[in-house]
């Protein structure tokens, strides 16, 4: 059978990269004595998947992985003695049995972050609230430089073009908290850096900026 998980990775664990996710989830399962399916060949490894690498350094409430597992076990069962196994920060919030062949990855079409916004004046706070009303109104054009082999690749997007959505969340003092829908396609999505220039070139005197992913949103309801 096969287990998709949701869940976190907050505090220290921002700042370990996505093979070290990886190793983490990997050992955690094996204390766990769930037996997990294993890749053939001459090097094995488990057959455990992240969907969506998460940019180092990013807090994230909403990841999601895959674990292709022998024998039966209860969604419930898993998740427990997961939990009970994983550093912190990291808990797996949903379990879910998935009958889909398509890999877990192959299904995603956006990820949602959460963006913090303080400023230190009044005014500019008040500026930058309505300046969000019509945020996607604007043109934010950057240029992606890529070498490989010796070669530079240049590419020029939009940033505005992948951002479906923008929802205000929270107003309290001089912060303003929303969530931002960003779409995934063939050509890759927006990198969180490239977001949150975008937030500062338009809304302008942001003196401190908190970014956490919390979802990813699939083609086919994967939870």
């Amino acid at each position: 059978m096969k287990i998709v998980f949701k869940f976190t990775k907050l505090g220290r664990l921002r700042f370990i990269s996505h093979l070290d996710t990886m190793r983490v989830l990997q050992r955690s399962i094996r204390r766990t004595s769930i037996l997990v399916k294993h890749s053939e060949g001459f090097n094995p490894h488990p057959k455990l998947n992240i969907a969506f690498p998460l940019s180092l350094g990013i807090e994230s409430t909403g990841e999601y992985g895959e674990a292709e597992i022998e024998g039966d076990i209860s969604t419930d069962d898993f998740k427990e003695r997961m939990n009970n196994n994983l550093p912190e920060g990291m808990r797996i919030t949903e379990a879910d049995e998935y009958n889909n062949k398509k890999a877990v990855s192959a299904l995603i079409s956006s990820q949602v972050y959460n963006f913090t916004i303080g400023f230190d004046q009044e005014e500019k706070f008040e500026d930058a609230l309505k300046s969000l009303n019509s945020i996607l109104d604007n043109e934010y054009v950057i240029e992606r430089v890529k070498k490989k082999k010796n070669k530079i690749k240049r590419r020029t997007i939009n940033v505005v073009e992948y951002i479906m959505d923008v929802k205000m969340r929270n107003i309290e003092g001089l912060e303003m908290s929303f969530d931002m829908t960003i779409d995934i396609n063939e050509n890759g999505s927006l990198k969180v850096e490239e977001m949150k220039e975008f937030i500062c070139s338009v809304l302008k005197g942001v003196e401190r900026i908190k970014v956490k992913r919390i979802n990813l949103n699939f083609v086919d309801k994967v939870m």
